[in-house]
């Protein structure tokens, strides 16, 4: 997809440090998953904001996890196209809500979101 769409490098560069630590740890995955939810989204000493929007980057995860082992299973191409411009379009929308001082509000992410805070 970076290819298709060449002004993603600039995300491909900021995330390759924690990619590069994730992927070179044994169970990098889940020790980054752990440390994110009991360091960020359980601890009531980081604002309450950082802590949201933790808990909807993890819930977010999990949702695209679960939609890769499905499409794993039934391979549709152009679905996998789909889901990638609609996480980018909840990536864009999540950044500008923050900048203006908004929780964003994703359907059944947030409400989740909220219960586990």
């Amino acid at each position: 997809m970076i290819y298709k769409y060449s002004f993603l490098k600039i995300i491909l560069l900021l995330t390759f440090p924690i990619a590069i630590v994730e992927e070179s740890l044994p169970f990098g995955n889940i020790l980054f998953f752990i440390i994110l939810f009991a360091g960020l989204v359980r601890n009531p000493k980081v604002p309450y904001f950082i802590r949201f929007n933790a808990c909807q980057a993890l819930l977010i995860d999990i949702a695209l996890i679960i939609i890769s082992y499905i499409l794993r299973i039934f391979p549709i191409v152009e679905l996998g196209s789909i889901i990638f411009i609609f996480t980018l379009c909840i990536f864009i929308y999540s950044i500008v809500q923050c900048i203006y001082g908004v929780e964003p509000e994703i359907p059944l992410i947030s409400k989740s979101a909220r219960m586990q805070i």
